[in-house]
């Protein structure tokens, strides 16, 4: 496996945590009876995968650097 391969790899895993991101962005406009608690965990959840996803870029835009290139297609 190369650089090119490995950020891949990277930007990948980031499409799906974006897609997380997404589908409970979704619950949270979508579900109008939900608690102060279950408010706070889905906002919670979501500022944890946003950092996830962040990181998974920056990993894979370094990698793609070390590459030679930079392409990046999340």
């Amino acid at each position: 496996m190369d650089y090119v391969e490995w950020a891949q790899e990277y930007y990948q895993n980031a499409a799906r945590v974006k897609s997380v991101i997404e589908r409970k962005n979704q619950e949270l406009k979508d579900r109008k009876t939900l608690t102060a608690d279950q408010r706070k965990r889905l906002t919670d959840d979501i500022k944890q995968y946003r950092h996830i996803y962040r990181e998974l870029i920056s990993i894979g835009d370094t990698l793609t650097a070390r590459a030679g290139g930079a392409v990046r297609e999340a």
